[in-house]
């Protein structure tokens, strides 16, 4: 069976003074990508509700295109509370080989040449409380990938984001969960890999593709 090497990092926050940053991101993402990432997953908060300019929206479009135009690498990714409450999301260009949800439903995302399959919600409000994640459904076969930005049975955030439990995610026989909004790096799950990536951190991982 062949595998997919991704690269996946969440809550970079632009404009937040003690966030990463972008160089951070454009370091990590480079790293990546020479260590054979095949695509790159991003979970979401990319712009800081509260702190993000019209220069960190810039910022951000630019991250997106060095990874798909210079590092030439798909990119998948979801919206999150802090993307919505930034206000910013209406003003993000199309970027040729970025993938994501369109709307607030679950997204099927298939990227041309990854033998991979993405499940994928975005967050609408802030905050979000919506029960959606359960309607992602489950896979028969290996080459599925979970990416949310969520909370698990409220715990390490008390603020309500697309809810779910670790139980469901389990259940629905993904490769790996990857999720954003927590801060801290959290694994809930070693096999499958179901967990948060954390602020500042690049998570390098090989998953089961498609048969």
């Amino acid at each position: 069976m062949g595998t997919v090497r991704l690269a996946a990092f969440g809550d970079l926050h632009l404009g937040r003074r003690k966030a990463p940053g972008v160089a951070w991101a454009r370091e990590a993402l480079a790293d990546a990508t020479r260590n054979g990432a095949d695509a790159i997953v991003f979970t979401g908060d990319l712009l800081d509700k509260k702190k993000a300019t019209g220069k960190d929206l810039d910022d951000a479009v630019d991250l997106f295109r060095m990874v798909t135009h210079e590092l030439e690498r798909p990119l998948v990714h979801v919206w999150g509370n802090h993307d919505v409450g930034s206000g910013m999301i209406p003003l993000f260009p199309e970027i040729r080989g970025v993938h994501r949800p369109t709307d607030d439903a679950v997204a099927e995302i298939r990227v041309p040449d990854l033998p991979l399959v993405f499940h994928a919600v975005n967050v609408t409000q802030d905050p979000d409380p919506r029960d959606v994640v359960k309607h992602l459904p489950r896979a028969e076969e290996p080459g599925h990938i979970g990416v949310l930005h969520s909370e698990v049975e409220g715990r390490y955030t008390k603020n309500p984001c697309l809810p779910t439990t670790t139980e469901h995610l389990l259940s629905l026989g993904y490769g790996a969960c990857l999720m954003g909004h927590v801060h801290s790096p959290v694994v809930l799950h070693e096999e499958p890999w179901i967990g948060w990536i954390g602020m500042g951190q690049m998570l390098e991982i090989e998953v089961a593709a498609l048969p």
